[in-house]
């Protein structure tokens, strides 16, 4: 009976575990999928865009919201925008621990989050008055994140070390 009961323990653990080993596997591929995908050189010349000219002393008015930005810049603050809301939207479901994606864009969610912002808040307005939702709430859950939190702050949960001559 012992020996059935230590059988069964054994079992349930292994099986548990194996369980907890396949989710991780999963979550390391999406993490891996994410990173490939924002170092393409199209996405980074689209972040580039996106902050060199939404920052710029000639960037358009943004009453016209992101719906009113001209091509391709539209097109290019929908596409990184819409990646940090993917990103965000899995932290925002504890699929993926929110310090490692503050840290892995840290800049990037900072300087595209203020680029954005202004067009984002008068596209929230207009799209709050067709009852047509909100846009991009998970990427500013990262990005309150990143913009609140030092840097030292989200690293000191790694364990690395540094270099000293």
């Amino acid at each position: 009976m012992l020996v059935a009961v230590s059988a069964l323990v054994v079992s349930l653990w292994s099986a548990r575990r194996q369980a907890a080993d396949a989710q991780k596997a999963a979550i390391m591929r999406l993490v891996a999928e994410f990173i490939v995908r924002c170092r393409t050189e199209d996405f980074q010349a689209a972040q580039r865009a996106v902050v060199t000219e939404l920052k710029s002393s000639s960037a358009p008015d943004p009453q016209g919201g992101i719906s009113g930005l001209p091509e391709p810049l539209q097109s290019q603050v929908k596409k990184v925008g819409g990646f940090y809301q993917d990103v965000g939207t899995l932290v925002v479901l504890g699929v993926v621990p929110e310090y490692l994606v503050v840290a892995l864009y840290y800049r990037f969610l900072r300087q595209v989050w203020l680029a954005v912002w202004p067009y984002l808040e008068r596209e929230r307005v207009m799209l709050d008055a067709q009852n047509a939702g909100s846009v991009w709430g998970s990427f500013e859950h990262i990005a309150v994140c990143a913009l609140n939190t030092p840097f030292c702050d989200i690293t000191r949960t790694f364990r690395r070390r540094t270099y000293v001559p």
